[in-house]
This record gives structure tokens, C-alpha cells and sequence, in this order.
């Protein structure tokens, strides 16, 4: 027989998890969708998708956990068993994995026209088609993930087995980590390159920045945490903590990135549409006889997308002599 806790009793504290993290995600799905219904559809679908498979991947788990404590109440031979509802749910979740890596890669370096807050969400600056390197060597990454957590799933039939998946088990993680590594570099580094002298645009950028280094963070960390698990606590599901939070994570780092656009924008100051400074008056007289021209200076702060860049534009008009 088992041991429960350490093993179904895992499964269950974890469900509960993903439980809270897939709820928060809809309610991110549905806040996206009403906010930025404007957005292309090829967003809107990747999101669609998205969500579509956490929640495929959240009733499979469900499903699984009927299927033991309901079903197969009181046969512990059943609980080493890799139903089909386990494989379908670990399958979703890799797929998510893989949906969300690929489309931050796709966002990187294929400019997206998202409205007056594409900043946020993407550089719109040229792409040089030549550094490919980077993105093609992330997309790999995430592929391998992916090839290794479904060859994974197809391979192991019953959980006590699940030693014999080690190689391909450390392989999906470190690939996964790998690329969420290389996602974060890639994206600090071509979001600096779009600094100017504007304070507005580079509070943008240094808030998306920081964005993208929180999300990876998380992402990281359950992914050690995972390879960790599973090497040090051989015969536990101790390791399927990191596992099943880790694709909620990406989904809800995905969901907060786009619906954080607008925030970023507000936040420098951005959003508003003019802002009128102190009047500077420039009084040139040569005598009290001669009228004075009285030059008033206005910066005007006006959203440019061109080059994926916020400006402010200062205008010089010349009102009538006094």
C-alpha cells in the first residue's frame, strides 16, 4: 500500500492550489476580454487557447481525483495507476507551457500593433532580421520541453515507474528553465534598447522590465523546485507541487502582462493627454514705449507609436504683442 500523505495526500493539498491559481487566471481571462476587446484576433486567440487548455487541464485533474477516491474508493491498487484523465491533464499542461513560452518569444521579436499601450506589450521598433539566434534557440528550448513532457507521459504507466522517466523528467525541467532564463534576458535586453531621453517612456519600460523579471522568477524557481523534488524525494508526488502550479503561473504571468498595459501607462504619466507647464515668459523690450512679445512655452505630451516610444513635444507659440 502506499504511503497517502506523501503521496495522494500531496496530490490533493496541490489540486487545491491549481484550483486557486486556474480562478484567479479566469478572472483574468475575463478582465482581458473586456478591457482589450480591441486587440488582434491572433491575441485574443492565443488567450482563448490558453485558457482552454487550463481548463482542460484543471476538470482532467478533477476527473482524476474522482476517478480515485470515488470510483476506485478503498483500491489502493488503482492509486498507482496513470489514468487516462492524468495523462490527458499533464498533456494540457505542457502544451500550455509550451503556447506561453512561444508566444513571448513571438511578441519579442514580431512587432504587434496593440493601441496607444503597444509599449507594454511589445517594441514596435525594426526588427533586425539577422538576430535570430536568440529567439530560435528559445523556441527550441520550449519544444524540447514539451517533446520531453509528452514522451514522459506516453512512457510511464503506473506511478511507481516513475524512476525510470528521471533523464527525460530533469531534461523537460532544465529545458523549460532554460528558456524562461533566456526569456527574460531577451526581453530586458530589447526593452533597454528602446530607452530615450523621455522620463515617461523609460518609467514605462523599467516597469515592464521589472514585470518580466517577477514572472520569471516564479516560473524559475518552480522549475528547480520541481527538479529538486523529484531527485531528492524519490517514491513521494512531492515534486508535483512545483509541477501543476508551474503552468497556472505561466498563464497567470501571461494574463498580467496584458492586462497590465494600461496601468503601466497611467502610472508614468503617460495617459494624460497634454500637460501644460508654467508659462515661460520671455519678455524682449528695448523700451516702455515698444510693446513687449511675450513667448509662452507649452510641453504637449502626445502618444507616438512610431518606434514604440512615448515623447513629449514641446511647442513654442508666440501670442500677441503686450
Amino acid at each position: 500500500m502506499p504511503n497517502l500523505p506523501s503521496t495522494v495526500g500531496i496530490w490533493l493539498v496541490t489540486a487545491f492550489v491549481e484550483a486557486l491559481l486556474q480562478g484567479m487566471g479566469m478572472l483574468q481571462g475575463f478582465l482581458y476580454f473586456t478591457w482589450y476587446h480591441k486587440d488582434p484576433w491572433s491575441v485574443k486567440a492565443t488567450v482563448a487557447l490558453l485558457l482552454a487548455l487550463e481548463s482542460l487541464q484543471m476538470g482532467a485533474s478533477i476527473a482524476n481525483v474522482y476517478e480515485w477516491f470515488v470510483a476506485g474508493f478503498g483500491d489502493f491498487d488503482n492509486l498507482d495507476v496513470i489514468h487516462w484523465q492524468d495523462m490527458l491533464q499533464l498533456t494540457a499542461l505542457y502544451c500550455s507551457m509550451f503556447i506561453t513560452q512561444a508566444w513571448v518569444v513571438a511578441i519579442l521579436w514580431v512587432p504587434i500593433n496593440t493601441g496607444p499601450s503597444s509599449l507594454t506589450l511589445v517594441t514596435t521598433t525594426p526588427v533586425d532580421k539577422k538576430n535570430i539566434v536568440l529567439p530560435l534557440l528559445i523556441f527550441v528550448l520550449s519544444l524540447l520541453a514539451l517533446s520531453s513532457g509528452i514522451g514522459e507521459v506516453i512512457a510511464v504507466q503506473k506511478y511507481s515507474s516513475l524512476d525510470v522517466t528521471s533523464v527525460t523528467n530533469v531534461l523537460q525541467t532544465a529545458a523549460a528553465l532554460a528558456a524562461d532564463m533566456l526569456i527574460t534576458f531577451g526581453l530586458c535586453w530589447r526593452l533597454r534598447k528602446c530607452r530615450s531621453e523621455f522620463q515617461s517612456t523609460n518609467k514605462i519600460l523599467n516597469f515592464v522590465i521589472l514585470t518580466a523579471i517577477n514572472r520569471s522568477v516564479f516560473t524559475m524557481f518552480f522549475a528547480v523546485l520541481n527538479m529538486i523534488l523529484f531527485l531528492t524525494r524519490p517514491g513521494t508526488f512531492a515534486f508535483m507541487i512545483a509541477l501543476f502550479v508551474s503552468d497556472k503561473l505561466y498563464m497567470n504571468s501571461l494574463l498580467a502582462m496584458l492586462n497590465t498595459r494600461e496601468y503601466a501607462v497611467q502610472v508614468s504619466g503617460a495617459a494624460l493627454a497634454e500637460h501644460i507647464t508654467m508659462p515661460n515668459f520671455a519678455s524682449v523690450t528695448n523700451s516702455r514705449s515698444k510693446p513687449a512679445t511675450v513667448y509662452i512655452q507649452t510641453t504637449t505630451e502626445v502618444r507616438n507609436d512610431v518606434g514604440g516610444r512615448f515623447g513629449l513635444e514641446s511647442v513654442k507659440t508666440d501670442s500677441d504683442a503686450v
